[in-house]
């Protein structure tokens, strides 16, 4: 896929919900001033890795809205569950996590992950935040790697200590990997990710993920990222590598037959579908334990 290198500031284009949010969070009133201030840290992120949505301002989007009914069971957590601990997996800026704590997720309660932490530095950039003000976790590791994440099966029981789990006290300890919280993180949300992999690399990151999970009902697994009608595998480029385009009922398929396969007393309900955006096909989903 052809990545920008470049900003355009005319392709900046922010709806009235969106506007708004940026004016709150960024404390810069002005419409063009915070536009400008948007596509300037856009293109330093751009000279650190020109991500596709970055270059085209895609990241500006709220795309943990894409799954509405994950995001509302999101929030409900958030609110009637003690403790619960939220993972955003592939933040970027961190804008989806910004808005589910706006929207009432507890701050203290959440974690934000990405392979690079020089996007999660241009996250309080652009929000013009710092970890003092905004003292979010951030935990920086590659997903594909064992040492970040490990391939266990799903927690079928409460774990001994599920209702004890200091997370302040695990981010104490500068973790380098997510596996001392197996089992006890509640939500999972990621978003435009699972598209940047192909197919057995998708399956094991849902494994990975699906270990990570509460096995209490209703905790979720939920997100967007390219899907297709017809199930399809595109050629990345020139480099000989690929990525998976899932339709609804191969996403189905893989949670109910691979992720959580043989695990019969592991009740799952996935939901997903599609929508469109700018033309493009948006597979959305949520993963609920019951």
């Amino acid at each position: 896929m052809a990545l920008e290198r470049t900003i355009v500031l005319d392709n900046l284009i922010l709806n009235k919900d969106e506007l708004s949010f940026y004016k709150r969070q960024t404390g810069i009133e002005d419409e063009e001033k915070l536009k400008e201030h948007i596509a300037r840290t856009a293109q330093k992120a751009l000279e650190v890795y020109p991500y596709h949505c970055i270059g085209n301002f895609g990241f500006l989007r709220f795309r943990i809205l894409r799954a509405k009914s994950g995001y509302n069971q999101l929030l409900e957590l958030g609110s009637t569950r003690p403790n619960a601990i939220f993972l955003d997996l592939g933040c970027c800026f961190g804008n989806d996590l910004r808005k589910a704590i706006e929207d009432g997720f507890p701050a203290q309660n959440v974690i934000a992950s990405d392979l690079r932490a020089d996007f999660w530095n241009f996250g309080h950039a652009l929000f013009n935040s710092s970890p003092l003000t905004f003292p979010v976790a951030f935990v920086s590791g590659n997903v594909l790697d064992s040492s970040f994440i490990s391939i266990q099966p799903p927690v079928q029981e409460p774990l001994p200590n599920v209702a004890s789990i200091s997370l302040q006290s695990f981010l104490s300890t500068n973790p380098k990997s997510l596996d001392p919280l197996r089992g006890h993180i509640s939500a999972i949300h990621t978003s435009a990710f699972f598209h940047l992999f192909d197919k057995d690399e998708q399956s094991l990151i849902a494994k990975k993920l699906a270990s990570l999970l509460s096995p209490l009902p209703g905790s979720i697994i939920f997100g967007s990222q390219r899907g297709a009608c017809e199930p399809q595998e595109v050629a990345r480029n020139s480099s000989g590598t690929s990525y998976y385009r899932h339709s609804p009922e191969t996403w189905k398929a893989m949670w109910e037959g691979e992720v959580f396969s043989g695990n019969n007393d592991m009740m799952i309900r996935v939901d997903a579908g599609l929508s469109f955006d700018g033309g493009k096909e948006i597979l959305w989903w949520t993963i609920t334990r019951l």
